[in-house]
């Protein structure tokens, strides 16, 4: 019985698909670090592992309402998302966007960078926005 919200979590299972899929044309993936953050997993070491197959960024941001990403990783039989975590602006929770989009740079990443966000409102997406398009200008310039 599959006991997560979706088949990218936690991230051995997802990095097993990747790696089973190998080299083929056409074939990437969505990197989506507050999905890793979700399975209470370090989101750069997931990039580590799959940053030559990116083609697409999801970007959001979390924030841990209670508890630690290890009280996270330990919670079990939860399906949907989990409760410790909410939406946040893009910048502000936490995710390292220097570590990603310096990885995401050094591997040659040029794709599509998507945001999640706005839940608090349109001023909150366009700091969000404007914060996206600052770190890019400084890691793909």
């Amino acid at each position: 019985f599959w006991k997560h919200p979706e088949f990218a979590q936690p991230m051995d299972i997802f990095c097993d698909l990747v790696e089973a899929v190998g080299e083929q044309p056409g074939f990437g993936v969505n990197y989506d670090p507050s999905n890793t953050l979700l399975a209470g997993e370090d989101p750069l070491e997931l990039l580590s592992r799959v940053k030559h197959h990116v083609v697409t960024m999801h970007a959001s941001d979390r924030y841990l309402k209670h508890g630690t990403l290890e009280d996270l990783a330990r919670e079990e039989g939860v399906t949907g998302y989990a409760e410790r975590l909410a939406h946040g602006e893009i910048g502000q929770g936490m995710n390292d966007y220097d570590a990603i989009f310096s990885t995401l740079s050094r591997a040659g990443f040029s794709g599509w960078v998507s945001i999640e966000d706005g839940v608090d409102g349109p001023e909150q997406l366009e700091r969000s926005v404007a914060f996206l398009r600052r770190k890019m200008k400084e890691h793909f310039a």
